[in-house]
């Protein structure tokens, strides 16, 4: 083979080396950056980065503006108390921890919206409520107190379930001492227990009949013949005897004592109103001087 044909060859391959080298040198230009693309999209993004910021500043305002009419326009400025006949106002909003100087009626509303009652005697569930931006309603059910039994020197008062609920050292105002009944073991929880199931009943009809006429007793007396005698106060009292047709009793003690009481203002009479043989006559109702 000639020595011209090696160097055709070795010619050819060095000019198909210079294309490769010029393909290379091409695809390398098409990798560098298009600086001039790049200016084109940083401006957009610049738009958007400040409409964001816009719209996180305007959310703020909302916030803030939100949470000031929260603060100044529910400003709580009343707390009104309903249901309560056990209890003071003030010991309800003790009872619950009511703070005294709340600032604000939804902050406050939010806080006790789902109170529970928790060994409070006598009541039996508390609601709050909001009135109106700047009141607050509290919403009392409360047990009724039927009254109370006397062992040494403490005081067991019993709900209209007959379920002793609180044992104190004092007596409560207008709640009457059942004397001469015998109970059995007085618990808090527990249900009162007596020998005569008849005197119960009588004890806890009679106690609901003096509540619904408005009757305030101090103390009801239940003697060895199981006769109810009803001490309105030191002057005045009533013989029901037997605890039959108490109702009866009970509505004709209601329509006679307004006069009673009169009379024991004008000529500081004392005395007793029997009715215990009441007929429904008015000539089987009696009231004997004592003084």
């Amino acid at each position: 083979m000639s020595k011209d044909y090696y160097q055709d060859e070795e010619f050819e391959g060095f000019e198909d080396f210079e294309e490769m080298e010029q393909e290379l040198y091409e695809e390398n230009e098409e990798w560098e950056p298009d600086t001039e693309e790049e200016d084109d999209d940083r401006e957009p993004r610049r738009r958007r980065h400040h409409r964001g910021l816009k719209i996180f500043a305007g959310i703020l305002v909302v916030i803030t503006l939100a949470l000031a009419g929260i603060i100044y326009g529910f400003r709580l400025e009343e707390v009104r108390v309903i249901g309560n006949k056990n209890y003071t106002v003030e010991e309800i909003k003790s009872l619950m921890g009511f703070p005294e100087d709340a600032p604000n009626t939804l902050f406050v509303y939010l806080r006790f919206f789902r109170y529970k009652v928790k060994d409070i005697p006598f009541i039996d569930c508390i609601d709050v409520k909001i009135e109106n931006r700047n009141m607050i309603c509290i919403e009392v059910s409360e047990k009724d107190i039927l009254g109370c039994f006397k062992k040494g020197k403490t005081y067991f008062y019993f709900d209209d379930s007959g379920v002793i609920q609180e044992s104190l050292s004092e007596k409560k105002e207008k709640v009457p001492v059942i004397r001469g009944a015998k109970t059995g073991n007085l618990e808090i929880g527990a249900q009162i227990s007596m020998e005569d199931q008849n005197v119960c009943h009588g004890i806890m009809e009679l106690g609901h009949l003096l509540l619904n006429h408005g009757i305030t007793a101090e103390k009801i007396e239940i003697d060895e013949n199981k006769h109810f005698t009803v001490y309105i106060n030191d002057n005045i009292r009533a013989a029901l005897g037997t605890p039959v047709l108490l109702e009866e009793k009970t509505s004709e003690l209601a329509n006679i004592l307004p006069e009673l009481r009169q009379m024991e203002e004008s000529e500081q009479i004392c005395g007793v109103l029997h009715l215990e043989n009441y007929d429904s006559t008015k000539n089987s109702i009696i009231f004997t001087k004592e003084n």
